[in-house]
């Protein structure tokens, strides 16, 4: 199970589906005539009563040929999620987030005005996408990539300002995002990190932990109950900025979280899930990476503000 909201339902499906069956149109696992793909027990009975219409070696040449021509039941024709699925739909996601956020960047560049408009539409628009998709039952691939343009939307502009106070931040976390996305994907790769119902229980309360700290912080800042830049992660514990403690646990946290998404991915190809999930899957990822991406950038600011950047 993955600590990502978002997850849930494929995980649900998972559960739903028999190991080593895949979940095509017609199949129903017992089914008479359908035999257990991990049982080779033989049957006398099962061909006892089966009529031959054609005796053993004497089929005409032409049902050889139409065998040969047919093309193989690959994942397109038995409907079952594959890795590609799952790699085509990211890079899809991944490709409409940065056309969110460069139609922002440069639209903002060229009218300031559309600063405010751009952050919070964006962020309103991604947040009740997100919700609309987290929780249909229904996956519909036009709200998760219209999800994925409304956040690249808020991204954009958002990275902005933080490129104007200061220069050169936003290739820094863009850079440093992919760096963590890769280090997962090789730990999950190599086995040496596994999800775990311990892991998953760690995901879920550090993310709560972290949203409601985000909260607070935000509800003080609005309030002007505190003025430094970054409300609660200015204040110093020990020397460190507070924002950075928790912004390195964030990123520890997508990390994992995101090492659970891959899990959820390969056991909803072993099971052969439905093809349309590797739009749940992608739009997992997108989610988990979009918030590494901001929990870097916001980090970066703070230790740049520390450093009198």
């Amino acid at each position: 199970m993955s600590g990502n909201p978002v997850m849930v339902e494929l995980d649900r499906e998972i559960s739903k589906t028999p190991a080593g069956y895949p979940t095509m149109p017609g199949y129903e696992p017992g089914r008479p005539g359908m035999q257990d793909a991990g049982s080779s027990r033989f049957d006398p009975h099962a061909t006892a009563h089966r009529p031959q219409e054609t005796a053993p070696g004497t089929a005409p040449m032409d049902q050889f040929e139409d065998a040969y021509r047919a093309p193989a039941a690959d994942a397109v024709n038995t409907g079952r999620m594959t890795y590609d699925d799952v790699i085509v739909k990211t890079g899809s996601m991944f490709a409409l987030v940065l056309l969110g956020a460069v139609v922002a960047w440069f639209g903002i560049r060229m009218s300031p005005s559309l600063a405010v408009p751009l952050v919070f539409g964006g962020m309103i628009a991604s947040l009740i996408l997100a919700m609309v998709n987290i929780f249909s039952k229904t996956i519909r691939p036009g709200l998760i990539a219209a999800y994925a343009v409304a956040e690249g939307l808020m991204l954009g502009a958002f990275s902005l300002l933080f490129e104007f106070l200061y220069p050169g931040i936003v290739l820094q976390a863009v850079i440093a995002t992919f760096v963590v996305i890769g280090v997962a994907l090789v730990l999950f790769a190599s086995g040496k990190v596994r999800y775990t119902s311990r892991t998953n229980r760690f995901v879920l309360i550090g993310l709560l932990s972290v949203l409601g700290y985000n909260l607070v912080n935000m509800v003080l800042v609005w309030t002007g109950a505190i003025t430094t830049p970054f409300g609660l992660g200015s204040i110093t514990v020990l020397g460190i900025p507070l924002g950075v403690i928790v912004g390195g646990l964030a990123i520890v946290i997508g990390t994992y979280s995101l090492i659970g998404d891959f899990d959820v991915a390969k056991r909803g190809v072993e099971a052969g899930v439905p093809a349309v999930f590797a739009w749940r899957v992608a739009f997992g990822i997108t989610v988990t990476a979009v918030w590494i991406y901001v929990e870097v950038l916001r980090l970066l600011a703070i230790l740049r503000s520390a450093a009198g950047d």
